[in-house]
Order: C-alpha cells, then sequence, then structure tokens
C-alpha cells in the first residue's frame, strides 16, 4: 500500500491529467502513471466520483517504480486500484507543504537547473528530480498573457524575474480549458496583499523550442498553495 497526499493536480491536453503527491512514507514526491493507451482524464477526479483533487490522501495500490532522469518520481500503477482515503483539512494541509517546501528553485532542482532569459529548463535525461514546492520569498505575479492567451505566474527569484506557464487544474472550468478568471483575479489580488504563498514546480516531459538545439525540460507552475485558503484556493 502506497499512500500519497495530492498537491500537484495539472490540466494537459483534451481532457487528460497529471496527478502527484507526497509519498507520506518517504516525504518524497511520487507521480503515478501510466501508458499512453489509458491516459489520466478528469474523470478520476473527486468531483467525477475519482479519488484525486487536490489535498487528498489516497492509497495508489500495487505501484512499480518507472524512473527516466529529471521524472525519477514516476510510478507505474493501476487507476482502478487508487481508492480515496480522506481529504486533508487546511492545516494538515499547509504543515505538509511546508515541511516539504525549498527556499529557492536552484536548491529545489540543483546544478542541472539552467536559466534562459525569463525561463528555466534542465537538459533531457539530466537532473534528479521533477517536481518540487518552494516557498515564494517575494511577491508572485498571476495573470493570463495578452499574446498567448495563457496563464502565467511572474515568479519574483532574487536576481530576475521568470514568466511561468501555470498549469493548475483550479484555474479552470469543467470544460477544461475556459480559465476561472474571477478565481484568477482573487488569488492575485491576495498575493499582492502580502499573502504567503507556495509554488508547486514540475519540469514538463522535454521538447526542442524554436530556435534551440536541444531538445530540455522546461519549468512550470503546477500549482500554488496560499496560506489564507491553501486546499481550493478560495477564501
Amino acid at each position: 500500500m502506497t499512500e500519497i497526499v495530492v498537491n500537484h493536480l495539472t490540466r494537459m491536453k483534451a481532457a487528460r491529467i497529471c496527478v502527484a503527491g507526497v509519498d507520506l512514507e518517504s516525504g518524497n514526491h511520487l507521480r503515478p502513471v501510466t501508458g499512453p493507451e489509458d491516459p489520466l482524464t478528469r474523470d478520476l477526479l473527486v468531483e467525477n466520483g475519482g479519488a484525486f483533487d487536490v489535498g487528498t490522501l489516497v492509497d495508489l495500490g500495487e505501484i512499480v517504480s518507472a524512473p527516466n532522469p529529471p521524472e525519477i518520481e514516476d510510478h507505474a500503477f493501476d487507476p482502478d486500484q487508487a481508492t480515496l482515503i480522506r481529504q486533508l483539512d487546511h492545516t494538515d494541509y499547509l504543515e505538509l507543504i511546508s515541511e516539504i517546501s525549498h527556499a529557492s528553485v536552484e536548491e529545489a532542482f540543483g546544478d542541472d537547473l539552467q536559466r534562459f532569459d525569463w525561463k528555466y529548463a534542465v537538459d533531457e535525461g539530466f537532473g534528479n528530480g521533477s517536481l518540487a514546492c518552494v516557498r515564494a520569498q517575494s511577491t508572485p505575479s498571476l495573470e493570463i498573457d495578452d499574446r498567448f492567451g495563457k496563464l502565467q505566474l511572474r515568479f519574483n527569484d532574487p536576481d530576475k524575474p521568470a514568466f511561468l506557464s501555470v498549469t493548475d487544474l483550479r484555474f479552470v472550468e469543467s470544460d477544461h480549458k475556459t480559465y476561472r478568471t474571477d478565481l484568477i483575479d482573487d488569488v492575485q489580488d491576495r498575493l499582492l496583499r502580502g499573502v504567503g504563498a507556495y509554488v508547486h514546480f514540475g519540469l514538463a516531459r522535454a521538447f526542442r523550442a524554436a530556435g534551440d538545439d536541444k531538445r530540455r525540460h522546461w519549468l512550470q507552475v503546477n500549482g500554488l498553495t496560499l496560506e489564507d485558503g491553501p486546499i481550493d484556493m478560495a477564501r
């Protein structure tokens, strides 16, 4: 039996999702994965009768480690065996996130993390982890980029801000594409007022960006935890 507390709930293409959580036995991140013929979808969410939501304690059943650096957290599992145990309350969830958090992205992802102007990335096949949580040391900013219509987070690290895509499933409606602008605006207002925040980072699957000579895993924001609304972000 392997139990995780879900803290990464990511929107992917179509109705697909990606899930990851904290393994309560080891304290490390664990990502349950399936083969391409059986992708994870919104059907597995609590709202649709499944086991997964931010803050849920889930028994994954039997798992098999399937690391592929930097995705060392990957473990194959059978979604039909996943069982919802309970939903953590806000206090317990926030305490867990605080315990696993790092002080910076550099500390979280190590020397293989490279800076590229306004982004971060790790070369394909390198890195010792693809998931991490960082306590924001200065106020981040959440907005929809007018150029591309994508949600992004301005992450104010000490030297230079980074602008990172946000894939947190909670920021979209059940149609899997329409942004919940009311929630986005509310979260942004609270960030600007100084509400403490933890940023859940993930390295995307490797691809070659336009004009690049290498395939890289680009850093994105899988989720946010606000101290005044740790699980659903609503006040």
